[in-house]
């Protein structure tokens, strides 16, 4: 190996470290956030301390990763356990950001890993920069990817833990999106003077409207749309702070007190002095004096039995492709099949069924068996109501005046962002809306709604509209999973999660599934002799 290529190695091993490094730190950040947003806690004070023993912490507990290690798992002040989820999280974070870096900016074209062509899973954009010393024309949209990425993680441990999620995140990746596409627009028309300002046959990194000559109304149309729909949005949002429009869900807590109240009496709870004990003997509510709610599992014990389960079996079906002639990742993947579901029945083997406690507030059982949800729904389609309007009517009145002008290149990706925004989150909402319409219970939440909104921001309409779908095969093979390791599906899940891994999946995969819409779709050929009109 000459000098120089040592160079170029040692050059490219210090920014897969600092990536990592960066990704640790935001790793640490979403551990803040994990625990506080759902406690209602400020992000930046009150300063970090020991749940246990409430001593501040000093810089050196809070080192990612190694902080945790240096301690042992203990508090340096009263020795309580610390969690090895925060250490987990963190190193997940910075291996997730250093393995995307790698893929978009060091891995060769050619490269393969498991036969897998793994130089292929890098965008578009990202051919354009190829890796020097920096990704100097494309670094801002890898900065999106480093801020949408760690808030999946966060967004799905939320969302696991308490069935909620927290709406500053999916915001921060929504304004994060808008500000670095729209910004980076903006920038690079002003600083290439040589260029013209519009936008004919520019590929940006999300998808736009397009604009590639003048007389294209339908371009004009998407962005009148866009921008409309964002006003709209924001009308709505105006009449529901103001009381002109009556909130969701509204009476949602006072039916669950008065729901918990009569499934406490019809099992027996002689509830408060001098209440009625005589109760009837099936509550009013929906709900079963059976149903019961299982608090959700702790993390550490299913991670290391899936990852240690993983490892192996993985490594037994690479080996038994070796011998074999199937290819290295189809043993592979099998074996990582086959892990989560043996990993599932060691674990509850080993600790056994959870016993169900007492119903209490904040049940998604609860959430499901709410009567009212049809009647919900008629509320959040009049919400949506100005945004479909001004949405359609902006878009009329777009395409005829701009019709024989070209867009400006901040114009189309604003407008993309937007797209992405509005698309990203409607179809989920459409799923919510129809979908509880259909069966009277809340189809999905409306953090859903909104965690898929900050995706199509930052990643573009196309990517948020292809995840719901595939979440729905994440979800499937979950159940499955989870029925194979003899627990069964003990409490109800949210789809939030499911959501986040189909947008990574999207991420890391769309070459492959690329192709695999494009063999479903592609129109057979005509046999010769036959004439279509």
């Amino acid at each position: 190996m000459h000098a120089y290529e040592v160079y170029q190695l040692a050059g490219r091993i210090t920014w897969l470290v600092f990536v990592f490094a960066f990704g640790a730190c935001a790793g640490s950040l979403m551990n803040v956030l994990v625990y506080r947003l759902p406690l209602g806690l400020g992000v930046v004070t009150p300063p970090s301390a020991c749940p246990a023993c409430e001593t501040r912490l000093t810089w050196r507990e809070n080192i990612p990763v190694f902080g945790w290690l240096f301690l042992r798992g203990r508090c340096r002040f009263c020795k309580s356990r610390i969690s090895a989820e925060y250490p987990l999280v963190e190193a997940f974070v910075g291996l997730l950001l250093a393995v995307t870096f790698y893929l978009w900016y060091l891995a060769p074209v050619d490269a393969t890993f498991l036969g897998i062509h793994i130089g292929h899973i890098r965008p578009e954009w990202a051919l354009s920069d190829r890796f020097d010393a920096f990704p100097r024309q494309t670094w801002p949209f890898f900065v999106v990817l480093a801020v949408l990425l760690p808030l999946l993680v966060a967004m799905t441990l939320v969302d696991f833990k308490t069935c909620t999620i927290p709406l500053p995140l999916p915001w921060a990746a929504a304004v994060t999106g808008l500000v670095f596409h729209t910004g980076y627009a903006i920038y690079f028309s002003a600083s290439h003077a040589n260029l013209p300002r519009f936008a004919p046959g520019w590929l940006w990194a999300i998808a736009t409207p397009g604009g590639n000559e003048p007389n294209t109304p339908h371009a004009w149309w998407w962005i009148g749309a866009s921008f409309g729909g964002m006003v709209g949005l924001g009308i709505g949002v105006w009449l529901l702070e103001k009381g002109h429009i009556r909130r969701s869900f509204a009476d949602y807590h006072e039916w669950e007190e008065q729901a918990i109240a009569d499934l406490r009496k019809a099992q027996g709870d002689p509830g408060e002095p001098g209440s009625n004990n005589s109760a009837p003997s099936t509550p009013e509510h929906g709900l079963k004096p059976t149903d019961a709610r299982r608090p959700p599992p702790h993390l550490l014990g299913p991670v290391a039995a899936f990852v240690g389960t993983l490892l192996t079996f993985s490594v037994a079906g690479w080996l038994l492709s070796r011998v074999t002639a199937v290819p290295a990742w189809v043993g592979l993947a099998v074996g990582g099949l086959a892990a989560p579901a043996i990993a599932g029945r060691l674990h509850a083997r080993q600790h056994g069924p959870s016993e169900p406690v007492e119903t209490d507030a904040g049940d998604p059982a609860m959430w499901i068996a709410y009567p009212h949800a049809r009647r919900e729904m008629l509320k959040e389609l009049i919400f949506l109501a100005p945004c479909l309007a001004l949405g359609a009517v902006s878009g009329l009145i777009a395409a005829r005046m701009g019709q024989y002008q070209t867009p400006p290149l901040w114009v189309v990706v604003l407008a993309g962002v937007c797209m992405g925004y509005l698309i990203g989150g409607g179809v989920v909402w459409g799923v919510r809306i129809f979908g509880s319409l259909g069966f009277g219970k809340e189809a999905m939440g409306l953090g859903d709604v909104h965690l898929m909104a900050g995706v199509g921001a930052c990643l573009g309409w196309i990517d948020a509209a292809l995840a719901l779908p595939l979440a729905a095969f994440v979800g499937l093979l979950w159940t499955l999973i989870s029925a194979l390791s003899g627990g069964g599906m003990k409490r109800t899940m949210p789809f939030g999660p499911y959501l986040a891994a189909a947008t990574v999946l999207i991420l890391f995969g769309k070459p492959l599934i690329e192709s695999g819409l494009t063999q479903m779709l592609a129109i057979p050929p005509t046999q010769p002799g036959v004439n279509l009109p």
